[in-house]
């Protein structure tokens, strides 16, 4: 093949692919003296940056052992995970963790995970025996290791055969032998010199299956390095990087270039330390023999050229020479790092042959450049978010479509008949680590801390077990939070928590769960009880026992305010919540420090605060109803730690974002939670905590700080706190509604899922703004606080072991369709506990209270709540029953969902009514979400599971050789 490249075009400066070092120099000289170089960096960009990632490959070898040698306990086990996936019968496109097992080996492919994205950038695996095994088998021990490291694989062509596909897998090699040279557009596919360079993504695999007889050696060189030389020495050169370049798109875009930075800084965040990424391939700009640079774009300058030598020689100044051998697999982390590879010759018996994975880690991704996002997309799904183009896997009759969320979480499987995933969430993406913590902490601390330690001491009988109930409350809160999250990992782009997961864990009988959970949340939607808990603080301000109507009236205005803070801007809700957050932190903070004083012994009014913890766990004896009354109302106090699930589609990377702050939240409050029981226990005598109703936490200000006027403001601060919960419930139940209201099975479908006119969820504002105000004003005053817990956390309790076994049902059928595993899985243990401690609330409460079936915490018969939380499920049943199977086949028509889209983007299912004549044709036109089948574009699927993985990459069936290096 000639080494020689043919000119640029009119214009362009005198730069060909392969760098030459005196133009270099001579460039250098000519602009020194035709112009004047800058001396300033790029505002906010830093001067150096030290990492890890900055290395001098002259100095590495002494420093960092980049090679990972595979004993022979690790070749064991990979040979058994070969032979795991062979039994399995399913195409290479399914190669993942769950299909290819490597149990021990899985902890140290994470470790260099983290390497690659945190360390020095890059690692070497060595020894898999390519010569003991066939091409097909070394692919699946390759990307079957590959996955444990990085799960997701990009797409790196969309044609095999001459047919649309997605490619996951090139074969790098040389095939200037049989093809001609006009058509190779790459270097990859000669045996030149390939420059420094990156790819697209994040992690770039290299796996040697033979080597050249000589030459071809890899160099790898800290992209970071080479900023630090250039910022200290050409700052200029860093300003050309960081500014628009127009990369030839080679007619293979819709635009014959793209503008965009070759350098982006990223600032340091709370979750995030400062970044540089430099993404760029040379030949984009100089062209290269088979593709040379288009005549009908922008030239670059003479800067730019400069740029981009000064990237070449700086890089190898830097690099590091890998000794690449066949069996190899060298992971690199494309963000930080420059790759290139030496000219090489191959021989009959020994010819150089890698094959190449793109590779994305979300448990370590970093975040993607925005500028690059719409690029990188190509690779990983469709591109055009104004569609959802999905591939489809079948189990019997369910159907499984791929679904791609805007909230940078992966594509995942969902079954069809679940609501559509929202490909721009209409709510936007404004909830960060703060609001995520604040959400689920300004739901928990509510009314429950401060009002329910009467009722749960008089349950428990004794101060010992009110305290190891409250304890019981945070690991049933984390076992909970442990099953939603992994559920989070497999449908990380639909929010609405347990809506969505009941939906996908039982997706038959179609629309039953669905249907019931939707109408019980509707029903149930109400916070009656806590609004009615925040006016009985608001009067004990001014300490005024007020009527039954009176305390109705305050309540109704209260949530009435509460409703208007969220109902006109999504963002200012979020932080007005926030804000909210943390005063409430802080009030419960100063109680609990306030108790430690007392039990230190510092308040005269409190002579002796150790008195109720002597003999703690002597008391009247519990029963049967009084503990269980007691967990109902530690459930109730806890509820709010799952509040950020509902907002899963509005937050950026949503499972690693969430694992952090979500467990971080509850164990927060737990703290303060015992904490807080301390000091009630140290500052009241315990017959008057057990006369108590709704307002512990005002004998605990009263008896510490006596008649004050810091009383009245100790109570206004917990009635702030109470009405910060309405805001915070009001915000993440909306979602759940408006979740449920998308799945189509409520009447009015534009009515739910709507964001006009303010850009927040208005119709399910209004209904719990609605059913609240009801609910205030038709329950006896002194029973609605008691009646309202215990009749929504009944039916809760159903449904929280519907969702527990669910994740069994979820894994199992993951697994059988070989989807693989999410970013988090919940250990079985914790799971069984979970399911078990839901069961014991789903059943003690047929059992009566000691004194008779009156002698409950309500006036009336103690069961009301249970009776009146079944008969809603049973009522649910019937009305499913009638409309899905009576209804229809009386009056000759069958069920069908179409996916209905609003002009705010919000998209929902709409349930119709097909005739039977008809059902046909509708069946036909229509895919299994519900979409018109002649829609333009769509493609065949993810590159993870249904990807096709080629096993010989030499040439197209159109003789052309497919160009999926980085510059495509």
């Amino acid at each position: 093949m000639a080494t020689e490249f043919p000119p640029g075009p009119p214009g362009q400066p005198d730069i060909s692919y392969l760098p030459d070092h005196d133009s270099y120099l001579a460039r250098i000289k000519r602009r020194r003296e035709t112009e004047t170089l800058t001396t300033q960096l790029p505002p906010g960009f830093p001067s150096q940056i030290q990492n890890e990632l900055v290395w001098d490959g002259n100095e590495l070898a002494d420093k960092y052992d980049w090679n990972y040698k595979l004993t022979s306990d690790d070749l064991a086990e990979i040979e058994s995970a070969l032979q795991h996936f062979r039994a399995q019968n399913v195409g290479l496109g399914y190669i993942n963790q769950d299909t290819f097992p490597l149990p021990n080996l899985h902890k140290k492919l994470r470790e260099i995970s983290k390497e690659i994205h945190s360390g020095h950038g890059f690692k070497v695996i060595r020894g898999v025996p390519v010569t003991a095994h066939t091409r097909e088998e070394n692919i699946i021990i390759y990307a079957g290791i590959s996955s444990h490291i990085a799960p997701i694989r990009g797409r790196q062509d969309s044609q095999y055969d001459g047919k649309p596909a997605d490619v996951v897998l090139a074969h790098i090699k040389d095939l200037t032998a049989s093809v001609d040279a006009n058509k190779i557009g790459a270097p990859a596919y000669t045996h030149d010199k390939q420059v420094f360079h990156t790819d697209i993504g994040d992690v770039i695999a290299l796996f040697a299956l033979g080597e050249a007889a000589e030459g071809g050696q890899s160099y790898l060189s800290s992209s970071w390095k080479v900023y630090n030389e250039l910022a200290a020495t050409r700052p200029d050169l860093i300003q050309t990087l960081a500014e628009p370049w127009a990369a030839d798109t080679f007619g293979k875009r819709d635009t014959p270039y793209t503008l965009a930075p070759l350098l982006h800084h990223q600032p340091a965040t709370d979750t995030d330390p400062e970044r540089l990424i430099i993404q760029y391939a040379r030949r984009a700009f100089t062209g290269y023999w088979g593709l040379p640079r288009s005549a009908d774009i922008p030239s670059i300058t003479e800067a730019q050229a400069e740029a981009l030598d000064a990237l070449h020689f700086t890089a190898e100044k830097y690099a590091v020479s890998l000794d690449f051998h066949q069996g190899d697999i060298q992971y690199v982390n494309n963000l930080s790092i420059f790759h290139a590879r030496a000219g090489f010759r191959d021989s009959a018996d020994k010819q150089r042959h890698l094959v190449r994975l793109w590779l994305r880690d979300p448990e370590y991704a970093w975040k993607t450049p925005e500028v690059l996002q719409s690029r990188w997309d190509v690779t990983r799904d469709a591109p055009d978010l104004n569609r959802v183009d999905s591939a489809e896997v079948s189990d019997g009759s369910l159907k499984y479509t791929l679904e791609k969320g805007g909230n940078d979480s992966q594509p995942s499987y969902q079954e069809a008949t679940g609501a559509p995933v929202e490909t721009r969430s209409p709510l936007g993406y404004s909830v960060g680590p703060v609001t995520i913590i604040f959400l689920n902490i300004s739901k928990m601390i509510g009314t429950g801390v401060y009002s329910t330690p009467s009722a749960i001491l008089r349950g428990t009988g004794s101060v010992g077990l009110s305290m190891i109930y409250w304890t019981l409350g945070f690991f049933t809160s984390i076992s909970t939070l442990s099953v939603l999250l992994e559920f989070a990992s497999y449908f990380p782009n639909r929010s609405g928590s347990e809506v969505v997961y009941l939906e996908q864990a039982y997706p038959r009988p179609r629309w039953l769960f669905p249907t019931a959970f939707a109408f019980l949340n509707v029903v149930l939607s109400f916070s009656s009880g806590n609004s009615i808990v925040c006016a009985q603080y608001l009067f004990r301000i001014s300490s005024h026992t007020p009527t039954p109507w009176e305390l109705k009236g305050v309540a109704i205005a209260a949530y009435t305010l509460a409703f208007l803070c969220v109902v006109f801007h999504t963002k200012a809700s979020y932080a007005f919540s926030n804000g909210i957050g943390i005063v409430k932190t802080l009030t419960l903070l100063f109680v609990a420090i306030t108790g430690l004083v007392v039990l230190g012994g510092n308040i005269p009014s409190i002579p002796d605060p150790h008195a109720n913890f002597r003999d703690a766990f002597n008391g009247l004896p519990p029963t049967p109803y009084g503990l269980n009354n007691a967990l109902y109302r530690i459930i109730f106090s806890y509820t709010g730690f799952d509040n950020a699930f509902n907002v899963v589609n509005e937050v950026k990377n949503p499972i690693k974002t969430l694992r952090r702050n979500t467990f971080l939240s509850v164990f927060l409050v737990a703290i303060l939670y015992n904490l807080a029981n301390v000091a009630y226990f140290a500052s009241v005598p315990l017959d008057q905590l057990r006369a108590a109703k709704e307002i512990t936490a005002s004998l605990f200000f009263t008896a510490v700080f006596g008649q004050s006027g810091a009383v009245r403001g100790l109570n206004f601060l917990i009635a702030l706190s109470s009405f910060g919960n309405l805001v915070t419930v009001l915000i993440g139940s909306s979602r759940m509604i408006r979740e449920c209201g998308r799945q189509g099975v409520l009447p009015f479908p534009r009515f739910w899922a709507t964001t006009r006119p303010f850009g927040t969820p208005i119709g399910p504002y209004f209904v719990k703004w609605f059913l609240t105000v009801v609910m205030i004003l038709a329950p006896p005053a002194g029973d609605a606080f008691n009646f309202v817990v215990d009749l929504q956390v009944y039916p809760t309790a159903f449904f929280h072991i519907l969702v527990g076994i669910g994740l069994f049902i979820v894994r199992y059928r993951r697994k059988k369709l070989g989807l693989g595993r999410g970013e988090f899985k919940a250990w079985n243990v914790v799971l069984v506990f979970n399911i078990l401690v839901y069961g014991y609330l789903l059943v003690m409460p047929w059992y009566p209270p000691e004194g008779g079936p009156y002698a409950g915490n309500v006036s009336f018969w103690y069961a009301t709540y249970v009776v009146t939380g079944t008969g809603i499920l049973i009522g649910c049943g019937i009305y499913y029953y009638a409309w899905i199977w009576l209804l229809p086949k009386l009056r000759g028509y069958r069920i069908r969902q179409e996916v209905l889209t609003l002009e705010d983007g919000a998209q929902s299912h709409k349930v119709i009514k097909v005739p039977v004549a008809e059902l046909a044709e509708w069946d036909a036109s229509h895919d299994a979400v519900g979409r018109p089948l002649n829609r333009v574009g769509s493609h065949s699927g993810d590159s993870e599971h249904i990807g096709v993985i080629t096993t010989d990459g030499e040439k197209r069936q159109d003789g052309d050789v497919k160009d999926v290096d980085p510059e495509k």
